[in-house]
């Protein structure tokens, strides 16, 4: 789960840094050699959608994280952590 969430954010970067880069590449004004608003607008284009497909993944992965531990809560646990989710040690398990 921590390499997904931390896969995701890394791309989610990546994205970010795309829309940024096309925006500066939008922003200069070309020679007569070459044209690079075709670049800008691709990697602006390309970054939205990496940026928005990362966030999905990451929202989803919340979500199912959140729904995931909200349902193992055990009650009849007796740790020394008071068992907020569930005992992840089994020595600590019942005392």
């Amino acid at each position: 789960m921590k390499k997904l969430t931390l896969t995701t954010i890394i791309i989610l970067g990546i994205g970010l840094a795309m829309v940024v880069v096309g925006a500066i590449l939008q922003g200069i004004s070309w020679g007569s050699g070459f044209n690079g608003d075709a670049l800008a607008s691709a990697l602006n284009n390309i970054g939205y959608i990496t940026a928005m497909l990362s966030g999905v993944v990451l929202t989803g992965t919340g979500i199912a994280y959140a729904i995931k531990n909200g349902s193992e809560c055990k009650k009849d646990c007796k740790c020394d952590d008071d068992c907020k989710c569930g005992c992840k040690d089994e020595e600590k398990k019942y005392k």
